[in-house]
């Protein structure tokens, strides 16, 4: 198998623009590779049944196709999303004195992919990395809740509800109640579900697709957390997660 991955490869980079959209046919690549004929066409068959190669109608030659540049945009969007967002999740760290996280949603999951240490004693430190369902945590939700609705109604339909590793009792009815208010009010904000005795408020990041690709999230010691501290650090998250979308180029608020 890692073999027919490492033909695959091969190809792949082979048709790897050099200025100009690059095409080749079946006999080219099997030449440049030392690769037989029959093999280039059987991998070539699996790559295009995923969207990886396509063929010219015209030349019968063969291209890269659209998933490349999918995968290629996720990843250049997640590279973006760091690089701009580091400076206001410094920020926001400062002015609430508590860790900021940068999430992004990764299929039915959320993962953080950078965060800033809050400078007191008692803090909240998650490992980057960090992999937790979209429905649970302030940082995964708030991204649950700004998806498509089709897309919320695929991952929750998924779950298995009695065996959730939540710290929290959580059920379909509460995740869909709460995701509306979170859509409507703009901000998520939760309490000891995936870390014991910790509070964290997260919104939304937009990319220029307008569609939500990450969240900024302030977590504490839920002690620190009173109702008047949520009420000013909401507003401290959200201000700067729209800070964010806007370098991004996000103008629009999302249709669901």
């Amino acid at each position: 198998m890692s073999g027919v991955i490492s033909k695959a490869i091969q190809l792949l980079d082979l048709l790897l623009p050099q200025g100009k959209e690059k095409e080749l046919s079946v006999t080219e690549m099997s030449r440049e590779l030392g690769m037989p004929v029959q093999s280039v066409h059987r991998i070539l068959g699996s790559l295009m049944e995923h969207g990886f190669v396509a063929q010219n109608a015209r030349t019968k030659k063969y291209k890269l196709g659209l998933s490349i540049m999918k995968y290629g945009f996720l990843m250049w969007d997640s590279l973006m999303l760091r690089t701009v967002a580091r400076p206001f999740m410094e920020e926001l760290s400062q002015k609430t004195k508590e860790t900021v996280y940068l999430a992004t949603r990764e299929n039915a999951e959320g993962v953080y992919i950078d965060s800033v240490d809050s400078p007191q004693i008692l803090k909240i430190s998650e490992p980057i990395g960090l992999k937790l369902p979209l429905f649970i945590g302030a940082s995964n939700r708030v991204i649950l809740a700004y998806l498509p609705r089709k897309a919320q109604e695929s991952i929750l339909n998924e779950v298995d509800w009695g065996s959730v590793q939540s710290l929290k009792p959580l059920t379909k009815a509460y995740i869909e109640e709460d995701i509306s208010t979170i859509y409507r009010q703009g901000y998520a904000v939760t309490e000891g579900e995936a870390t014991e005795g910790t509070t964290g408020i997260a919104a939304p990041i937009f990319s220029y697709e307008n569609r939500v690709i990450g969240s900024l999230n302030a977590a504490g010691p839920t002690l620190r957390f009173t109702e008047e501290t949520i009420r000013k650090y909401s507003l401290l998250v959200k201000k700067y997660a729209d800070a964010i979308s806007d370098e991004l180029g996000y103008r629009h608020r999302p249709n669901k």
